[in-house]
């Protein structure tokens, strides 16, 4: 393995650790007031649209919206509603893809 690809994951793990240690230890010595936690609570939410609206609405293909992300966006919509869970509308996303290009000839 190339030495600089090990220095690069050692520095991103560094980075990484140094970027939340400092909120894991505030958080562990002081209470979070309700607003805050309820605000926090939502960030997954707020990452997960802004991960998967813009591909869906803006990911166009010779002039035209992009099918199967019309079709991954809409499927995703309706498992995250039936499930109200984040990861399974993702997987439903990506197995509609995978599924949709497998038919199409794309992969």
């Amino acid at each position: 393995m190339n030495d600089n690809i090990i220095w690069i994951i050692l520095l991103m793990a560094l980075i990484t650790y140094l970027t939340r240690f400092p909120m894991l230890l505030i958080s562990s010595r002081w209470e979070i007031p309700d607003w805050l936690r309820r605000g926090l609570a939502m960030v997954p939410v707020g990452v997960f649209s802004s991960m998967t609206i813009p591909p869906i609405l803006f990911h166009m293909r010779e002039g035209a919206w992009s099918p199967e992300y019309i079709v991954a966006g809409t499927v995703s919509l309706a498992v995250g509603l039936w499930r109200k869970q984040i990861v399974w509308a993702l997987v439903a996303g990506v197995v509609v893809i995978a599924l949709y290009r497998h038919a199409v000839g794309m992969i």
